[in-house]
Parts: structure tokens; sequence; C-alpha cells
């Protein structure tokens, strides 16, 4: 009894430290550039400030790591994708990750979902593409990966797309 006890007090332990451990961030005008592309450099600032942005901006989160995610455009998929729906339109997403933190970031947890209209988009994998995996080398301090997400959406006009980096960051929300 006395080591359940424990175990769960562990538990809870770690999952409070986790909680409070997230990193929150601002929206900027662009994510900067990582050192493999160099380029005008951020202003980012940390900041209370909602985790929000708008398509084509940046956002810096407290530690550095940066996000910034380009407005849709159309998308064709190829015939051996999968995830479109009939009836739905194709777009697709370049998203840049800057790490701008001292840490290595491993971007397996980055996620992204969005909504378009009242309902869920669908995400279309498409390997001919090179659309819809996540990059899975792990980006050094000073550095950034590029790369693609599509969604079948029923109205490409209004999208909520909302980003997390890993479980140690608070999610970001894109809109127009």
């Amino acid at each position: 009894m006395f080591y359940r006890k424990l175990g769960f007090l562990v538990l809870a332990t770690v999952a409070i430290l986790t909680a409070c451990s997230q990193t929150d961030g601002e929206s900027t005008p662009d994510a900067g550039t990582g050192i493999n592309r160099p380029d005008a450099t951020s202003t980012a600032t940390t900041s209370d400030e909602p985790a929000t942005a708008k398509f084509g901006e940046g956002f810096t989160f407290r530690n550095g790591l940066a996000v910034a995610v380009a407005p849709p455009e159309p998308f064709t998929p190829s015939g051996t994708s999968s995830g479109f729906e009939s009836g739905d339109q194709a777009i697709v997403f370049t998203i840049t990750i800057v790490n701008g933190s001292p840490d290595n970031y491993d971007p397996a947890l980055f996620t992204t979902n969005l909504q378009s209209g009242n309902r869920e988009a669908s995400k279309i994998y498409d390997s001919a593409s090179n659309v819809g995996s996540t990059p899975t080398v792990v980006i050094l301090p000073g550095r950034e990966a590029e790369f693609q997400v599509a969604y079948s959406v029923m109205d490409p006009t209004d999208l909520v797309m909302e980003v997390s980096p890993g479980f140690e960051y608070r999610d970001a929300i894109f809109t127009f």
C-alpha cells in the first residue's frame, strides 16, 4: 500500500512539473532564419500574449524556438496520396521551424491540426509529393527545417491551425 501511494505521488509530481514547464511565447512578423539559411533576424521577445499568429507570420516561444506557417496554397494530391475527401479542396502549408534556443530540438512530437469551417480537416499524406511528414533529424541551435503539410478542407477561406512543437510547449494557433 505504501509503494502504491508513493508511486501515485511521484506520478502526480511529474505531471505537475511538466504542466508548469510549458514554454509560452509570442507572435512575431516572421520566425527568423537559421544559420543554414541566413536572412533577416527575428525581433522576438518574451510575452504573456495569447499564443496566436497569422498565416505568413511566425510564433517564437520563450526558449527561442520559432515556427512560421505560410499562407495555404492549392494542392493537387498524387494518385497514391491518402486523406483527401471527395468534395473538399486540397491545400498545402509550408512550415518553417527555426531553433533559436540553446538546445537541440527534436521535431518527432511536432504536430499540426486544422479546422475548416465547423469541422476538423483531414490531413493528406502524399509521399510522392513529399508532403505530410515532419522532419526526423534533430534541429541544432541556430538552424532551421522546412516541410509541407496538406489538408482536405471544406472552406479554404475559414481556417484555424493548431501547432504543437511538443509536450513542453504551449500550442500556437495560426489564422488569417
